[in-house]
């Protein structure tokens, strides 16, 4: 759970917040993400003149992934700066913003600020979605290691130079075209 103490915030001007979703959390729902790990959000949140709050930090997030040059398993951590602006809106202005997903509110009643669906946005907009690592200077991944030529060429079942890569195979003995 990521949360924001408003009450603290207002005491003192700015809280640290720290906290984390868990991988196998109902808000990843629908992103396809694989997620290894929790994402995690480090920073602090500081109250404005006009009574909005601004969250600085960063996210970091480990991100399981298949090769899409081998398909072996990687493992990636993603870190990134995140700046979130909350403005302070009445009962009247909420209810006009409500419709509005660019604009993040925050009600002078409320005690918690939930960053939860703030970061999902965050890290599904920053984390693609599939890995296709650069081809290494020396002919291989640049992730995993595996040379390129041994995804590319059929292991002498069919001429190296034709550039066909091993996994399409099975669909090639079903016939022609």
């Amino acid at each position: 759970m990521v949360q924001v103490d408003l009450l603290g915030l207002r005491r003192s001007g700015t809280v640290s917040v720290r906290g984390e979703i868990a991988s196998d959390d109902d808000i990843w729902a629908g992103s396809e993400l694989n997620l290894a790990t929790a994402v995690q959000l480090s920073g602090s949140a500081a109250g404005t003149a006009g009574g909005g709050v601004v969250v600085r930090g960063n996210w970091r997030a480990l991100v399981r992934y298949d090769c899409g040059r081998c398909l072996k398993e990687l493992l990636l951590e993603f870190e990134r700066p995140v700046t979130l602006h909350y403005h302070a809106a009445d009962d009247r202005s909420v209810a006009e913003l409500d419709g509005d997903p660019d604009v993040r509110t925050v009600s002078a009643h409320e005690a918690a600020l939930d960053l939860a669906e703030a970061i999902r946005e965050e890290v599904v907009l920053e984390v693609p979605r599939y890995m296709v690592p650069a081809e290494g200077v020396d002919g291989s991944c640049g992730e995993c290691g595996v040379p390129v030529r041994d995804y590319i060429c059929n292991r002498g079942a069919e001429r190296h130079d034709a550039g066909v890569d091993v996994r399409w195979s099975p669909l090639a003995a079903l016939g022609p075209n």
